[in-house]
């Protein structure tokens, strides 16, 4: 009896159609293609809000890590990412939990940072 051993999958889900466009707007610049792959790397719900809740909700305080969430830091978790991805708030907050949710959500989300992050610096 063989024991076939588990590799584990560290590729990026990015939908063939985008791809198709990076390759198409990067063509013979290694550099630039691995900018743009890099910049698409999907972020997790938990890790956009840890890093936009407490400018979105400034009033919010932030989780501890192994103790319970703050009051108010759930709710305002759901409800701007129910806002921002059209996804119900209830399954939104299944995600904080250990469902599983689709990897456009993930690259959803990194697009979403990188805007924020330059309208933060274009202020």
């Amino acid at each position: 009896m063989q024991v076939q051993s588990k590799v584990a999958d560290k590729t990026t889900k990015i939908p063939r159609w985008l791809t198709k466009f990076i390759l198409s707007q990067v063509q013979g610049q290694q550099n630039n293609q691995r900018i743009f792959l890099a910049l698409l790397e999907p972020m997790a719900p938990s890790e956009w809000c840890l890093t936009w809740i407490p400018i979105i909700h400034p009033g919010v305080e932030l989780p501890h890590p192994g103790e319970r969430n703050p009051h108010g830091y759930m709710k305002a978790c759901t409800t701007t990412l129910s806002t921002l991805t059209g996804y119900n708030e209830r399954t939104i907050e299944g995600w904080f939990y250990g469902k599983t949710y689709h990897y456009s959500v993930g690259i959803l989300l990194r697009c979403f940072d990188l805007i924020f992050k330059l309208q933060q610096f274009l202020k």
